[in-house]
């Protein structure tokens, strides 16, 4: 689901009570080119640049989800 009209009808959907919704903003860089998964695959939004910048910085390693539907394996596309 990488297509404006379907991000928006998700949405709605979710806005509505449709369909269930978390909020997250963080993609990993393949998702926010639109290179997604073909079949929903979870995985993480941190690169290896952004696990390397918390533990230069002393913050707890990245391991949220991607906000990809892609990545949760309920994905209704």
């Amino acid at each position: 689901m990488t297509q404006p009209a379907e991000v928006a009808k998700a949405l709605a959907e979710a806005l509505t009570g449709q369909r269930p919704a978390i909020v997250c903003y963080a993609q990993c860089e393949s998702c926010q080119w639109g290179h997604c998964y073909d079949e929903p695959t979870p995985h993480g939004w941190a690169g290896p640049e952004d696990v390397e910048h918390a533990r230069a910085t002393g913050q707890p390693e990245p391991t949220e989800s991607c906000a990809c539907p892609c990545a949760t394996a309920g994905d209704a596309r």
